[in-house]
Parts: C-alpha cells; sequence; structure tokens
C-alpha cells in the first residue's frame, strides 16, 4: 500500500489573536432577551469581523443568514461566529462568506465558519456554507471547529459539544474538525465535499489530538486531493483521536481518496456504508485504512473502492460493483 501523509488543521498552533471581533448583541437587528439568555437574528447580517456570542447565550439565527466579508482595507481574519465565554448554543443560523481574499493565516486568524474554543454547547439546525477563498491551499477554512486544549490527550474532563441535524457544504480544509481536549457528538448531520480539492488534501469531518468522537447516523460526501504530492483526502480522519471514539452507521459517499482513515488507536468503526463513485485521483482509493491498535472495524459495507480495507476483511463485506 502507498503510505499516505494527509496535511491536517494544526490544533497547536496558537498565536495570539489579531482578529477583530464585536459581540452579536451590539448589532442593531438583533434581540436580545437578558433572562433566558437568547440572542435572536431578525434580518440577514454582512460583518466584516468576528461576531461573539456572550457567555451561557443562545444564538437563534431564525433562519437568517450571516455573511463574512473582507474590510476595504484588510482581509476577513477568523471565525464568522464564535464564542465568548465557556458554554455557547447556535441554533437555526445560515453561515457564509463572501467572496474573501486568498490570505493565508494562523491560530485564531484562520478562517472558520462556526468555532467553539474552550466551549461546552450545542451548534443544532445550522448551514453553514462555502467557507473558502476561492481556489486557495491555505490550510484554514473550517466550515465548524470545536477546540480545547491540551491538544496532546492528556486532558481530564473534556468539554462537551453536540453538532446536530447541521449542514455543511463547500468549505475549504474540513467540513467538521474537533481537536484537543474534548468530547464530541457529531450526529446526524449531512457533510459535503471541499470546494478546493485541486488546492489542497480536505477531510470532512476530523476528530484530532485526543479528542473523543461520536461520529452517528451522518451523510458525508469524501474528498480527493488532485495534486502531485503524496497527500490523502478522507470523508472522516481520526488522527490521534481519544480511544474509544466511535464511528458508526454512517453513509460515506461521494469519492474519497480514503473514506475512512484511522491514525489511532482504541477506536469502534460499525456497521458503516462507505460507497465510492466517480473516476479516482492520483492518490489512491481505499475504503478504510487502519493504521493504530485496538481497533474494532466491523460490519462495514465497503463497495466502489480498488481496496475495500487495508489489513484483514475480518466481518466487514466488500459489495461487488464499480464505482
Amino acid at each position: 500500500m502507498k503510505k499516505f501523509l494527509t496535511l491536517i488543521v494544526g490544533a497547536s498552533m496558537l498565536a495570539s489573536a489579531a482578529f477583530a471581533a464585536t459581540s452579536i448583541l451590539d448589532n442593531p437587528t438583533v434581540s436580545n432577551d437578558s433572562v433566558n439568555k437568547i440572542a435572536r437574528l431578525n434580518a440577514d447580517i454582512i460583518t466584516f469581523e468576528t461576531l461573539t456570542i456572550p457567555h451561557g447565550y443562545t444564538l437563534d439565527g431564525r433562519g437568517f443568514t450571516i455573511t463574512g466579508k473582507d474590510p476595504a482595507d484588510d482581509h476577513f481574519r477568523g471565525a464568522v461566529v464564535r464564542n465568548e465565554g465557556t458554554v455557547a448554543h447556535v441554533t437555526n443560523l445560515f453561515v457564509t462568506v463572501d467572496s474573501l481574499a486568498n490570505a493565508c493565516d494562523e491560530g485564531d486568524d484562520r478562517l472558520r465558519g462556526i468555532m467553539f474554543e474552550g466551549c461546552s454547547g450545542t451548534i443544532t439546525q445550522c448551514f453553514v456554507m462555502g467557507i473558502n477563498q476561492g481556489a486557495s491551499g491555505c490550510q484554514e477554512g473550517n466550515g465548524v471547529e470545536v477546540r480545547n486544549a491540551p491538544f496532546d490527550g492528556t486532558g481530564t474532563n473534556p468539554l462537551i459539544v453536540e453538532i446536530s441535524h447541521t449542514t455543511v457544504v463547500d468549505y475549504q480544509k474540513t467540513g467538521i474538525v474537533a481537536n484537543g481536549n474534548v468530547d464530541v457528538t457529531i450526529m446526524h448531520n449531512s457533510v459535503g465535499a471541499s470546494a478546493t480539492q485541486a488546492n489542497l488534501a480536505a477531510n470532512s469531518i476530523q476528530i484530532g489530538f485526543g479528542a473523543k468522537g461520536n461520529v452517528v447516523h451522518n451523510r458525508i460526501d469524501g474528498n480527493q486531493w488532485l495534486g502531485s504530492s503524496n497527500f490523502a483526502a478522507t470523508a472522516v480522519l481520526l488522527f490521534n483521536s481519544a480511544p474509544g471514539t466511535v464511528v458508526s452507521q454512517n453513509i460515506i459517499q461521494g469519492n474519497s481518496d480514503v473514506a475512512l482513515y484511522v491514525l489511532a488507536d482504541g477506536v469502534i468503526a460499525d456497521n458503516n456504508k462507505l460507497f465510492d463513485n466517480g473516476e479516482d485521483g492520483p492518490n489512491g482509493d481505499y475504503g478504510i485504512v487502519d493504521d493504530g491498535t485496538g481497533n474494532s472495524i466491523t460490519n462495514n459495507k465497503i463497495r466502489g473502492f480498488d481496496e475495500p480495507i487495508f489489513g484483514s476483511l475480518g466481518t466487514n463485506k466488500a459489495i461487488p460493483g464499480g464505482n
């Protein structure tokens, strides 16, 4: 088998913040229910800087859209929407960006749609679309990102986050990513493919750097890396995720270099459907790659890949039929 290296979001990048931010409550179109801690949108918003959710608040988009745009004298930096405190919730919100400059950033300045950092809470019934900088190879542009230090697997009392009933499409680097000392449930979501597969190796869902994930009942489109270097793009990437991470009962489709890439130990991957469609790229065509120890990979149905699983097929089933 060809040995892969997949470029992933650097969880340890903690550069000092340079992004500008303002509270969502400062926007005149937002109603503030201070008793119940709910910020309700009453119109679409165009913003040139990050909008923050006060501690303990729910941002109820009510079906309206927040759009990030470049300011006149700079480019957009950071997340379109992010938390201020240690608890936040987002629901029924559309998030996008419009014609951003192709400018690479690090740390907190990296482009995201919705970000929770050091924060528990929920992201539900949202639509995050087009979080990209056009034809960019910058390692940013995540639709939804959840992160909490430390990022080496030594953390205790992880923060609990649920991402559910949310659609993420046309992102740049990663659709949904959870890194560090978090315990995240990702369920009943639809995650499409990256808009910039010709420019970087993208991942639809990533659980990494000590994060524990429960990834269940999602529809996930995979990604291909179309460049010449020895990388691979994925639908689901587990990179040093915490033992006990579960990937189960998902439908993984589209066209992936690797549908499920396990670079972790103690993972349970059970009863997923991994179906590959379309012309294969230059960097492999694998249903499941298990590059860890103590993993339980069982009862998965795999079709359309040149190599259904790297290793023993076991109780997994390779279904005949081309892509």
